[in-house]
């Protein structure tokens, strides 16, 4: 730790100036706190959900990103991490238009936690770059996300971050009045057409919620050729040469399946609904709810290879032309709280969530047969239960804990990991000492992991996290930050069991029963000797939360030893690359930060004019660097807000990215050019018409997204218009 602090502190000096030069700069984003009339919602800042304390984002020892009320409703989309992408500090890992997941400081996958209402969502996202989050943005109340190591509070996958989406399906408060709300809208890109509902009602001590949405699309237009036949040749080429093998002759129908003007098999369906209820008393709650969730997506040709070499070889049987995913998932959800009086003990919480999930690829040939290829089920349960105690001095604290343990299997072709019992066991602790303008935390959590594949080998481990924060209050509207952190992340069941042999727990002995992961087009080997990943974080933030200008920044340096990684081999079978996970130290570094300025501020109306950027370097300290980090991005936006209506100008400039990793291309930098605007018409004293208007990549941008597996066969969509309409009771 002491080296960590050492390094760590030099490397973010270095980056002090270029911090310091934008926090002063009379310039800045993201800051509509004080939109009148029908906006007026934003004013209120509301109490942090996923903290340990609650309070104000400006208040609490985490770096918190917030996004809620009619900036929620702006820039909600169809994946959590589109709606998060121009958010610091997070990017978008895209695999074509049906799946977007969120990059926190270029970490993602089994490293970011997502969570529904603090509780783990148990699906198979973590499992394949392919696979869709089983969690809606479309029923958020509000988007919480956690930018670096959060495995004190939320465990074992949150070493690099948590993204936390917030909804009412089980109500802690009654509402005074019944409140209804009816948004549809129509999107040009895809001719996608999406309905959402929303019921919050009380009767007595009982609270009831209910919420649907339905939503189908066609293919997503984009502009130009969707497959980038060069690069994948040049991929190609690069892969045969580091075989040691010449590149094959391009056959005539390499490519027959590329799309001009659109991406070919991206349509798309979902509809899911939730029901819940609570008793609520001044004491506290009780509740409960289910849910049921559907999504139908293509993924993009060239994304998913087949898998059926024996059907290959025989000339009646047809080739694989399209893969979709049919998913289907039902969660359960209990949740309550219980506070006390004239005790030591201030409030008990607890929630559990029981997730039943489901999702078959479904391969078409090109004569229209459907057969299921792969089976992915994954059966969850998932509990968190803490304990605040009433202040001592001036101590509070809270203590918590929290399991899991799910069955997760894949039966069919694509059957490269065995099925398994996943299990996690933590118990967590986070005291905070507050005196003047200090406000200290000192946390810990000790997590016991177990895999066991049902076979002979398995993994138990033992990680340990620990974190201490210092927050300084400069004056009444600023405070300065810094926080150490050392977490610890038990190996994903992919990456101990990768194609392994639950007999001897090595790679198979005969080649013949190695299974492609088609998604990443490579054989992926899984190492069941994988310790845990150690992660060492030092952060400096800056804060400026109230006034006409505000802002933060931050600037973080964390080193992880033994960071878990596929590293190409130098050996192929039957044409396929073969990839092993591997641990090597790793060393992430980042800048972040917003600022925003209210140009003009009279009764009725405000303009603020923001700046924001974000930038992560991610290397092996042997060398090279990781692959497919997000490249830095800088922006700037104007919001005006009159008392009906507003509008905002959003320009992105993404950089282009030249740090590749291993068999990876460069990624041309672009520019992304976002309209939002709306209108409020009251109708009558309780209810509202909202029109609105959003239009992205205005400038109709070829968008190669370098985090995306599929950046070479499905760029981000073309110029999109929506147009809809909510209905507000």
């Amino acid at each position: 730790m002491k080296n960590l602090v050492k390094s760590g502190t030099m490397a973010i000096l270095s980056s002090l100036p270029f911090v310091f030069i934008i926090f002063i700069t009379p310039v800045p984003v993201f800051a509509a706190e004080a939109p009148a009339a029908a906006h007026n919602e934003s004013i209120v800042e509301e109490i942090i959900v996923t903290s340990p304390f609650g309070g104000r984002a400006a208040d609490t020892a985490l770096p918190i990103s917030v996004l809620s009320g009619e900036e929620l409703r702006e820039k909600v989309t169809n994946s959590l991490g589109d709606t998060l992408k121009n958010e610091i500090g997070i990017a978008n890992g895209s695999f074509g238009p049906g799946v977007g997941q969120p990059i926190i400081r270029g970490q993602t996958g089994n490293r970011v936690s997502v969570l529904q209402n603090g509780v783990g969502v148990s699906d198979a996202s973590n499992i394949s770059p392919d696979h869709a989050n089983g969690v809606e943005a479309v029923f958020a109340e509000r988007l919480e996300v956690i930018r670096g190591p959060a495995t004190l509070l939320y465990g074992n996958g949150a070493i690099g971050g948590v993204v936390n989406v917030i909804d009412n399906r089980i109500p802690e408060r009654l509402v005074e009045k019944t409140g209804f709300v009816i948004d549809q809208s129509h999107n040009s890109v895809n001719d996608q057409d999406k309905t959402v509902l929303k019921l919050d009602a009380a009767a007595g001590n009982f609270g009831f919620h209910l919420d649907a949405f339905h939503r189908e699309s066609n293919n997503v237009e984009v502009d130009g050729f969707a497959i980038d036949e060069a690069a994948v040749e040049v991929l190609e080429a690069l892969a045969a040469s580091q075989a040691g093998e010449e590149p094959e002759a391009e056959s005539e129908d390499e490519f027959e399946n590329n799309t001009r003007g659109f991406i070919g098999n991206s349509d798309a369906k979902g509809e899911g609904v939730t029901g819940g209820f609570s008793y609520v008393t001044d004491k506290g709650f009780f509740g409960f709810s289910i849910s049921e969730l559907e999504n139908d997506y293509g993924l993009p040709p060239g994304a998913h290879g087949g898998h059926d070499e024996e059907a290959e070889a025989e000339e009646e049987e047809e080739e694989v032309e399209f893969v979709r995913i049919d998913m289907d998932q039902t969660r359960y959800d209990f949740k309550g709280m219980l506070r006390f009086a004239d005790s030591w003990i201030d409030n008990i919480k607890g929630s559990i969530g029981l997730t039943d999930y489901e999702h078959k690829e479904i391969e078409i040939t090109a004569d229209g047969e459907r057969m299921v290829g792969t089976r992915f089920e994954n059966d969850g349960l998932e509990g968190r239960f803490t304990l605040t105690h009433a202040p001592l001095g001036n101590w509070s604290g809270v203590w918590g804990l929290q399991f899991s343990d799910s069955e997760f299997s894949a039966i069919g072709e694509e059957a490269f990991i065995p099925e398994s019992d996943i299990s996690d066991l933590g118990l967590f602790a986070v005291e905070r000492f507050k005196r003047n303008r200090f406000t200290a935390e000192l946390g810990f959590r000790v997590e016991r992991n177990s895999v066991d594949p049902s076979g002979r080998c398995d993994f138990d481990g033992t990680s340990t996290s620990v974190s201490g924060s210092l927050l300084y209050e400069l004056n009444a509207d600023s405070n300065i930050l810094f926080g150490l952190a050392r977490s610890e992340r038990a190996p994903a069941v992919e990456e101990l069991f990768s194609n392994i042999s639950t007999i001897n727990c090595g790679r198979f002995a005969n080649d013949e029963e190695l299974v492609l992961h088609a998604a990443t087009g490579l054989i992926e080997i899984g190492n069941s000797d994988l310790d845990q990943e150690v992660s060492s974080n030092i952060e400096i933030g800056l804060r400026k939360h109230s006034g006409r200008f505000t802002g933060e920044l931050s600037a973080y340096y964390n080193e992880i030893d033994d960071y878990i990684f596929l590293d190409l081999a130098d050996e192929e079978f039957e044409g396929q690359p073969i990839a092993n996970y591997l641990a090597r130290d790793a060393t992430f570094t980042g800048i972040e930060g917003r600022v925003s300025f209210n140009l003009l501020e009279q009764p009725g109306s405000n303009l603020i004019f923001g700046l924001f950027g974000d930038l992560v370097r991610a290397d092996f300290d042997s060398g090279g660097d990781v692959p497919r980090i997000p490249p830095a991005k800088f922006g700037a936006e104007l919001r005006y807000f009159a008392n009906a209506w507003s509008a905002h100008l959003h320009v992105t400039r993404v950089q282009k990215q030249d740090n590749v990793g291993n068999l990876e291309l460069k990624t041309d930098g672009y520019t992304q050019l976002a309209l939002y605007a709306d209108y409020h018409m009251p109708l009558g004293s309780s209810s509202d018409l909202t029109f609105y208007l959003r239009g992205d990549n205005l400038l109709d941008e070829e968008i190669r997204n370098h985090a995306s597996f599929l950046k070479n066969f499905a760029p981000e969509p073309g110029r999109s218009v929506s147009l809809g309409i909510r209905f507000t009771y």
